[in-house]
């Protein structure tokens, strides 16, 4: 997947137009992961980075247990952009060869000064996060399955 391609299809960025994203995938740096390498350690503070997968697959853990894979144009890490204070929820190991683009704060922060889009666009899927946290809560409280 190209970068353009791969930004477009991520839930955080495809409210932006065809120049921003020319500008955001400008900034991006690309990194190669091999199976088994850790893209975020669950805990590691003082994280100033997110990522948006190219091509491959990463799996999402916490405290140790499977949580879900991700693959390309699905974006992680962007809560470590608003709270670097907040230790990362959760690890994210590479299961195959995997290219990932990373925008670094410093690196974004100017950029969503100029694309306000892109900022409510982060807080909207962080309220989504929440919601199906707090659903995921209330299931395993009363006893059901979560799902």
């Amino acid at each position: 997947m190209d970068k353009i391609e791969a930004l477009r299809s991520s839930a955080l960025l495809r409210s932006l137009d065809d120049s921003q994203l020319e500008s955001l995938a400008g900034i991006a740096k690309e990194r190669m992961l091999s199976p088994g390498d850790t893209l975020i350690r669950e805990g590691d503070e003082g994280a100033l980075a997110m990522y948006v997968i190219l091509d491959g697959k990463v799996e999402v853990r916490k405290r140790g247990n499977p949580l879900t894979i991700l693959g390309p144009g699905q974006h992680l890490g962007e809560m470590a952009l608003l709270a670097p204070e907040t230790p990362r929820s959760a690890e994210v190991v590479a299961i195959e060869p995997t290219r990932v683009l990373q925008l670094a704060s410093w690196d974004l922060f100017p950029f969503l000064d100029t694309n306000p889009a892109m900022a409510r666009a982060i807080i909207a899927e962080l309220a989504r996060r929440l919601v199906k946290a707090d659903e995921r809560l209330a299931a395993i409280l009363s006893g059901e399955e979560p799902g």
